[in-house]
């Protein structure tokens, strides 16, 4: 029997995943502050709540497999199609300097913090496809949950004092400085939010009113202390800005359960179908809502609401008119897999349905 999801669960992470559309906005504003406080923190905290660990060595190159399917499968589709892309439009325009290809196909070989633009997101990826690894290794490595706790606490010590060194550094972006293939320094904090979804599930799953109150209280008055001026609070994973080892730790964890909690409550009075829809359709709209709108940009201009609208519905009419279309289940499996990250389970719904038809599956 397959579990019941969360519905709350999956409805924070909708909405989540348009306050990602709105941070990438292009004109920026104050409110992105607050968006960066918790936003990355709550996707690998949340990673952390649904994983389930590894008990022994010899399943750890399987988890590694599974989780390779579903996240480099189509981190490569899409990088490779944006690529072409851009090189196709770059050539038609006249760049035929072979060094500025090369130093592009270095950059994006590097990945993490070194792509940006139609790959703004794309960090995001790599640095959790790492941090599941590291995040498994941890547990084969230590048993006990004392050594489990020391470790994760000893490379969040080491990411900021990363950090630190990095804010020494000149130039407008230091974090440049240095090279870290896929961003995975950024794994030394993600373990650390991915640890708290994994070891605080029984916590997290029921959060009491109380709890909840308590931190909505306390991220309105972080974020009123910004917006006064009295508290200079920034956190980007990406870019290495984690400063403040008590609030990189305090303020996305409130912030997280605030959100999480509003949604547990919610799920009580109303029907969230919209956001869990939302969340289904999260990775196309994660790798195309900066694309899309960069496209939209060329044509005319505007604000960042309708750039978050856009972001958000043309890569779901792509999933429902490109990819969910199902006149041929090899199809459908392929589509799925490439772009959407869930080959494995649509490659077990083929499976099912050639056992229960008795039917071969047609190759398109």
């Amino acid at each position: 029997m397959a579990k019941k999801r969360e519905v709350w669960l999956d409805a924070a992470k909708g909405l989540c995943m348009i306050l990602v559309v709105a941070g990438h906005a292009y004109k920026q504003k104050d409110y992105i502050t607050y968006i960066y406080w918790f936003h990355m923190p709550f996707f690998f905290l949340l990673s952390g709540y649904v994983s389930k660990p590894v008990h022994q060595w010899p399943q750890l190159r399987g988890f590694i497999r599974k989780r390779a399917k579903q996240l480099l499968v189509p981190y490569f589709i899409y990088l490779g199609s944006f690529t072409l892309l851009r090189y196709a439009w770059e050539f038609i325009n006249g760049n035929t300097v072979p060094s500025w290809y090369g130093k592009d196909l270095w950059n994006l070989m590097i990945g993490g913090r070194f792509i940006t633009g139609y790959y703004g997101v794309f960090w995001f990826i790599t640095c959790l496809f790492l941090t599941q690894i590291v995040f498994a290794v941890i547990l084969l490595l230590f048993k006990a949950r004392w050594g489990q706790f020391a470790a994760i606490g000893f490379l969040y010590m080491a990411a900021h004092a990363e950090a630190y060194y990095v804010s020494l550094l000149k130039g407008s972006n230091p974090s440049l400085n240095l090279v870290a293939p896929w961003n995975i320094d950024v794994v030394f904090i993600a373990v650390f939010y991915y640890s708290i979804g994994y070891f605080a599930k029984p916590y997290l799953k029921r959060i009491p009113s109380w709890i909840t109150a308590f931190c909505t209280a306390s991220s309105a008055i972080f974020i009123f202390l910004q917006d006064r001026g009295l508290l200079d609070y920034h956190l980007s994973m990406k870019y290495l800005r984690y400063e403040n080892v008590m609030l990189d730790a305090f303020i996305p964890l409130v912030m997280t359960v605030s959100f999480c909690g509003i949604f547990q409550l919610l799920q009580r009075t109303m029907k969230l179908s919209f956001f869990t829809f939302l969340n289904k359709k999260s990775m196309i709209i994660m790798y195309l809502h900066i694309g899309t709108n960069k496209l939209f940009l060329e044509i005319f201009d505007y604000g960042n609401m309708l750039y978050t609208i856009i972001g958000i519905a043309i890569p779901v009419l792509f999933s429902i008119f490109a990819l969910d279309k199902k006149e041929a289940i090899y199809e459908f499996c392929m589509r799925r897999f490439a772009f959407a990250g869930n080959g494995w389970q649509a490659s077990q719904y083929a499976l099912t349905r050639k056992t229960m038809s008795g039917k071969n599956i047609k190759a398109g």
